[in-house]
């Protein structure tokens, strides 16, 4: 059984959007778009890593869904919080992927880990 039938990660796709603290000023709110989202997490390659860095990106993991599994369309600055840790992961960029012969189609995001 090929490891796209079964991804191994769910995340929680985070969308920022700008609120209202305390003292009436303003702030960055992260509001749920879509839960349960299935994927694979992956640490970034070195040579991913150095790819972005030459355009002063800093880009540490690759998050891997299903193309049709995806409800919304995921942008740059959306926060991916993975389900069974907790982790965060801060959308830098966007590549979509096409079918090819029986593997379907993928959408991979070039994140950043924050800590």
């Amino acid at each position: 059984m090929p490891l796209y039938d079964t991804p191994p990660h769910r995340v929680t796709v985070l969308r920022p959007t700008t609120g209202r603290d305390a003292g009436g000023g303003t702030t960055t709110v992260y509001a749920p778009v879509v839960s349960a989202v299935p994927c694979s997490i992956h640490t970034a390659s070195a040579s991913e890593v150095a790819r972005f860095a030459a355009a002063q990106i800093r880009v540490t993991h690759t998050v891997a869904f299903l193309a049709d599994t995806l409800s919304v369309g995921l942008l740059p600055g959306d926060v991916l919080q993975a389900d069974d840790t907790a982790h965060r992961y801060r959308v830098q960029g966007i590549r979509a992927g096409r079918p090819y012969g029986h593997v379907p189609a993928f959408v991979y995001c070039d994140c950043e880990h924050l800590l």
